[in-house]
């Protein structure tokens, strides 16, 4: 407890020791979103709170906190934020969406005009093979761009309203393991296996949004691989004990396993950042694209990892619970 923290809430310092934070929270039903977000993620930055003061005037805070597991408890940082309703919020999605297509259609254009220079040149220069190779890599670089300014679009479309449906994982899940089988592992040395089963219940969710995800989780795992390392995936049902009552509940289960570079603990921190990327050329949106759209799901990941012992990604959704 500090000078800042008892500007915020009017409170002594004293008095705010003895008080449980959650009781300064304005809405109780914010406070338990804020806490299962927490308790998710295991560490959560900047979430926009409201909270009440000494007076009960409402104040706007920042929060950063860390669900501490073997306490289970909270360490929290606050700070004073300016307020925002929800029209300016709304304001300001609309502008990022505007911006964001307006960046992919600038950078569209300037690339064709660049790739397809490349291509007429590269007729031109067809008997100079070192000058074609140096074409070749402007032209995948044209692409490389033009992707990178689909994925900003699609990252910062948050899909709330695309319809969800009862969908069955597993079907969706193999015709990507097969896709995959066919255009990109076919083409290198890398060793793919995957085992999904049959007959298991559905999930509620938007079809677009997981096929997203499962290229992103292929894209991620490929990418971390090398000739000759291995990918594997699974798809099964799981029991999770439920966050709230401890209760067991069905889960259809997705599973990516490599045994690729893995991560040291400093890059874990931040995979799922938008473009963080540990390759200089890497475009770095895979796995903040796939969080978003397990949070739009109400799914769980976990991640298992470390250097040179390959990575596992587990994601898991709740099955419909009329199955």
């Amino acid at each position: 407890t500090n000078a800042v923290f008892t500007a915020l809430f009017g409170h002594s310092k004293d008095s705010l020791l003895l008080m449980d934070i959650e009781a300064l929270w304005a809405d109780v039903d914010a406070k338990a979103s804020w806490m299962k977000q927490v308790k998710k993620q295991g560490i959560v930055h900047h979430y926009s709170a409201e909270m009440k003061h000494q007076n009960g005037e409402l104040v706007q805070v920042s929060l950063n906190a860390e669900y501490l597991q073997e306490h289970q408890t909270y360490m929290l940082c606050v700070s004073p934020s300016l307020p925002l309703d929800v029209r300016q919020n709304e304001a300001l999605d609309e502008q990022l969406h505007h911006v964001s297509g307006s960046i992919a259609h600038l950078i569209n254009n300037q690339m064709a005009a660049v790739v397809n220079t490349a291509d007429l040149l590269k007729k031109e220069l067809k008997h100079e093979p070192e000058l074609a190779k140096k074409l070749d890599r402007i032209t995948q670089s044209g692409f490389k761009a033009s992707a990178v300014a689909h994925d900003l679009v699609e990252y910062t479309d948050t899909a709330e309203s695309e319809p969800f449906e009862p969908l069955y994982l597993n079907a969706l899940a193999l015709l990507v393991m097969q896709q995959y089988e066919r255009q990109v592992f076919a083409n290198s040395s890398r060793v793919f296996t995957y085992d999904i089963m049959k007959d298991l219940p559905a999930c509620m969710g938007n079809e677009q949004q997981i096929l997203k995800l499962l290229s992103c989780m292929m894209d991620n795992a490929f990418e971390a691989t090398k000739e000759g390392d291995t990918i594997t995936v699974y798809v099964r049902l799981a029991m999770l004990k439920h966050k709230s009552t401890g209760l067991d509940e069905q889960y259809v289960m997705l599973s990516v396993q490599d045994n690729g570079v893995g991560m040291d603990e400093e890059t874990q921190k931040h995979i799922f950042e938008p473009y963080f990327s540990t390759k200089f050329m890497g475009r770095g949106m895979s796995l903040a694209r796939a969080l978003k759209v397990i949070k739009n799901h109400d799914g769980r990941i976990h991640v298992k990892t470390g250097p040179n012992m390959g990575s596992l990604f587990k994601v898991y959704f709740p099955v419909c619970s009329d199955e």
